[in-house]
């Protein structure tokens, strides 16, 4: 879901601006911080929906698309997992820029979300021990990558405290 989301933000600067781009990918992250959350996950769809009924071609075939994905996502810790890894190639790979730091903020959400997967799981302890797993093989994978120093203390500083807040957690 992240990476697609990043995807048509990308499309959307392209084509509306930095502006347009920020503000989906700002609804994004909000949803995917807490996709429990009934008005965050309202606000995104909003978006989607005027993207979809407004704009042609690929940023009009993207929003239906997302837009029927985020009505019916059920998140899952493999599916949390995949959109985390693919969030941050997502970044990895975009030019420096407002469109960027936005991409990198919704990463940083969708690390932050995993609390979130213990809560609503009606297996909260194996919930927890696949999101650290998750989180500990994403710190791994970020000290490699290309990311600007500051990005990369940015997107560390969210896993490891994902990581402590999942593991506060009781059993």
């Amino acid at each position: 879901m992240g990476p697609r989301l990043v995807s048509l933000a990308a499309v959307l600067a392209k084509r509306q601006g930095a502006a347009a781009a920020q503000s989906l990918l700002q609804s994004g992250r909000a949803w995917m911080a807490d996709p429990a959350n009934e008005s965050s996950k309202q606000a995104l769809l909003v978006q989607l929906r005027q993207y979809a009924e407004r704009a042609g071609g690929t940023v009009g075939e993207l929003s239906a698309k997302l837009y029927r994905d985020v009505e019916k996502r059920r998140v899952s810790v493999a599916s949390w997992e995949r959109d985390l890894m693919a969030m941050r190639y997502e970044v990895v790979d975009m030019a420096p820029g407002p469109v960027r730091e936005a991409a990198l903020a919704a990463y940083v959400a969708q690390a932050s979300a995993g609390i979130h997967l213990i809560n609503g799981a009606s297996k909260p302890n194996e919930a927890r021990v696949g999101v650290i797993r998750a989180l500990d093989a994403e710190e791994r994978m970020l000290r490699g990558e290309r990311l600007s120093a500051d990005e990369k203390g940015r997107a560390l500083q969210a896993v490891t405290a994902a990581r402590a807040a999942c593991a506060g957690r009781a059993a």
